[in-house]
Formats: C-alpha cells, structure tokens, sequence
C-alpha cells in the first residue's frame, strides 16, 4: 500500500511539472499577435504600450496627438506645429531631412513616417532595428484607415475607434447631401498650391477626392497629383469655384494677391462671382484628423446653399 502511495504521488508530481514546464515554455514564447499589414504593403507588429515615439510628418503628429499618444512622442519635425504642444518636443530634423542621429538617440520603439521617407530615411532606420511604420493616404477613407492601423499598433482600439466613427459620420454627412447631384449640378473647382508655375491638385490627391465627396468637379482632376496647369488651360476650364490654401495665420500670400490680381483670371467665373476662398493650408493639405474638417469647408465653398453653417 505504501508503494503504490509513493507510485501515485510520483505521478502526480511529474505530472504538476509537466504542466510547470508548458505554462513557463508559454511565459517564455507567447503567443505572437497577429502582423498589421500598412499602406506600403508592409507588415509590423503591435506594441502594447510604445513608450518613445518619432512622428516624421505634421499628419502624423496630430494623429498621435489625436489618439492620447501625445506623451508618448520624444521626437517630431520642425513642421509640426499642431496642436500646439507638438512644438514643445525635440526636433529631429525637417520632413524630408530626417536626422538620422537624432531620430537614434532618442532611441524610439516606434517610429511614424510617410511615403517621402521610403527610399531613404524608412531602410536606414530599419536597418538598425527601430519599428518603422509608414502611412502613405490617398484618400478620406485611406486616411481613416491610417488612424485604425495607429491605433491598433499602439494599443488605443478604442479611443480610434471613436474617432473614426465620429469623422465617419461627418464625411458620411457631407456624401448624403450631394450624392444625388447631376455633373451639371457639380460646380467646376480648383484648387492652387502655387502660382509660379501655376500648381494644382490632380487625382490621386485627398484635395480631388475632397472635391468630389463635397459635389464638386475639379478641373485639374486629368492630371496626376500635384502637377503645373497652364493658365491658357484654368481659363478654357473656367472654375466657378477657386480656393486658396494660406499658411495659418496669415489672411495673404503671394498665391492669394496673385489670383486676386493677375488680369488674366478676370475672366473666369470664380473671380467674377467673388468665389474665391481661402483655407488653412495645414487643414487642407495635411492628411489627418483635421482632413474632415476642410471637407466640410471645401462643401460649404461649393454649394453655400446645401452647407449654410460654414465660415467663410
């Protein structure tokens, strides 16, 4: 009897360090989440908690900013100027001109960069091991979909969660009240980004996807991105609508007076009907949470009538 006691307690020891064994196997080697794919085709993995964050673009430092993440962030561009507490981090350089040592010094656990940064800045600091995710929008929904992605990677579902819903429902707004309109019923837009050369926003653009949804046409919307336009071609296409983006805080530049001004442009309709507007270029070129914002104005430029409540 005292044999088969030992027996079984023999067993049931080795069976407790079975299971010991498993459960620290498991500690060790948990399981791996799911890889999110992004808008390069690339795939990163989740981070619960990222405690130092790198934004390399304005956009992507108002997402951040936007999803509670904005203590998280050690390092942004010289061009992140919103919200305000965006200037009060360390600079690691311009949009284009990543710093490298600087971006490795504050020794990141995630990194968010954009398209422009994919064939220099994105590798390198790939190469050295940082967790590099690239945010790449081309459109209202691609935009929303960015801020999903961000807040999956980091851990903050639920707050972009509610933040997509809510733009969702005001973009789904804007599509409702001129999503019936005929082609004849769109008013021909443009949008300048300059006016030496003349530059305007093509396809492909947030800015011609903004137009559209707001029931608009855009003119420039044969070209591919942001391309010259001739003014022969702006007054043969003769918008009826013109909107400027200015730098915040200023009511002028030299592209507003220019339109304003150039004799040549007296002709079309949007200067004769005084439908000419100006817009915070940061809201309306920045592809971020603020992007539904300037749909709204861009809708309320178009069709005044169908959008009476915007601010002109």
């Amino acid at each position: 009897m005292y044999g088969f006691i030992i027996e079984k307690t023999a067993r049931h020891l080795c069976f407790i360090l079975i299971i010991s064994t498993f459960s620290v196997i498991a500690c060790i080697h948990p399981a791996r989440p799911p890889d999110l794919v992004y808008d390069t085709g690339s795939q990163v993995r989740p981070i619960p908690e990222p405690q130092r964050i790198i934004s390399l673009a304005p956009s992507n430092t108002e997402i951040a900013f936007e999803l509670g993440l904005g203590d998280k962030l050690v390092g942004v561009t010289e061009y992140c100027n919103y919200p305000p507490e965006a200037r009060k981090k360390t600079l690691i350089g311009g949009f284009s001109t990543v710093d490298i040592e600087k971006t490795v010094a504050l020794q990141p656990n995630l990194i968010l960069a954009a398209d422009i940064h994919s064939k220099s800045a994105t590798p390198a600091l790939q190469k050295i091991g940082f967790n590099v995710i690239t945010l790449n929008p081309k459109t209202l929904e691609t935009v929303l979909k960015d801020m999903t992605l961000v807040g999956q990677v980091t851990g903050q579902e639920g707050r972009s969660r509610s933040l997509v819903d809510n733009l969702n429902n005001r973009i789904d707004y804007v599509r409702l009240k001129t999503s019936d309109l005929k082609p004849d019923g769109r008013p021909r837009v443009l949008l300048l980004v300059w006016h030496d050369p003349i530059m305007a926003a093509g396809r492909g653009t947030l800015i011609d996807d903004m137009i559209n949804i707001g029931g608009g046409t855009n003119i420039a919307g044969d070209i591919n991105g942001y391309q010259a336009i001739s003014l022969e071609a702006v007054i043969t296409r003769n918008p009826d609508v013109i909107i400027v983006p200015l730098s915040m805080g200023k009511d002028e530049s030299p592209l507003w007076n220019y339109v304003n001004t150039e004799q040549r442009l007296q002709s079309v309709n949007a200067v004769k009907n005084g439908r000419i507007f100006r817009i915070d270029g940061d809201v309306a070129l920045r592809y971020g949470p603020r992007s539904i914002q300037a749909l709204e104005q861009f809708a309320g430029y178009i069709h005044p009538t169908l959008f009476p409540l915007v601010n002109k």
